[in-house]
């Protein structure tokens, strides 16, 4: 059975490349326009990982990572954490809770899938 990995990034082109690239390495994906669309993949189903953006519309990526944490379930599901965010607090704000890996964008795709491959061993 493939992993499952939810997706959540507002921005369509960069959204369906990272599905386009997971999908091709054999992965199952849930994808999400922010992050209250992605908390609701959240709903007590097996899930593998974690894959979100940082700035998005209705609820960031940080926000999305402090409630799927406060979620025993999914308390230590991996996160990789998509950005182009620069500013101190906001990175360190994200860092605090207890993120798998930082990636910045614009991201190789080799590197990001070994990321991902690491992330879910």
């Amino acid at each position: 059975m493939s992993k499952k990995i939810v997706v959540a990034e507002d921005f369509n082109v960069s959204r369906k490349i990272i599905v386009n690239l997971l999908s091709k390495a054999g992965y199952s994906i849930l994808e999400a326009a922010d992050g209250q669309e992605a908390l609701q993949h959240f709903d007590g189903q097996d899930l593998d990982l974690l894959i979100t953006d940082y700035n998005m519309p209705n609820m960031d990526g940080a926000e999305l990572i402090s409630e799927v944490r406060k979620n025993e379930h999914y308390s230590y599901i991996p996160i990789l954490l998509l950005t182009t965010e620069v500013k101190e607090e906001k990175i360190q704000k994200a860092l605090d809770e207890d993120i798998t890996a930082w990636i910045k964008k614009p991201f190789q795709a080799d590197g990001f899938l070994k990321i991902v491959n690491r992330a879910l061993k």
